[in-house]
């Protein structure tokens, strides 16, 4: 019995030790870069966010794309934004890029083009789009990107 208790007691402590010393942590979105293109094809400059809750929030709005795989849009007219998220997967690594399109639809929703095949194709709801538009066409919050 005891030597049941002490094998026991040394796999614990091997499972607690192996998943206490694990880097792998859920990605942070750090800040997010964006480009307004206006009608005539122009851009109005590059800004950023990065305060905390406005990344919350915007994180919060990408989960909530509903993708198809595969698709690659043809739209009739170029995107209205061009954004950057900016994640940390890793704190020894530098962030990761995800570069997205978004054109946002007379039906207040926002199709999205995901840059890869794997996203394809996305599609958000009115709720996410409005809060999407709110940071990145209405915000106070953004700063021009250097």
């Amino acid at each position: 019995m005891k030597f049941i208790l002490k094998r026991f007691y040394i796999i614990s402590l091997i499972m607690f030790v192996l998943v206490g010393c694990s880097n792998v942590v859920s990605p942070t979105l750090t800040r997010v870069y964006f480009e307004i293109t206006n009608p005539d094809d122009k851009s109005e400059g590059t800004w950023m966010i990065l305060d905390e809750q406005s990344l919350i929030d915007i994180d919060q709005a990408f989960k909530e794309i509903k993708w198809e795989p595969n698709k690659m849009p043809s739209m009739s007219r170029e995107e209205d934004v061009q954004v950057t998220l900016w994640w940390e997967t890793d704190k020894n690594m530098p962030e990761r890029l995800y570069e997205y399109k978004i054109w946002f639809n007379a039906d207040n929703t926002a199709t999205i083009n995901g840059g890869s095949e794997k996203e394809g194709l996305g599609h958000l709801t009115q709720e996410e789009t409005q809060l999407l538009k709110e940071f990145l066409l209405n915000t106070t919050d953004r700063i021009q990107a250097p």
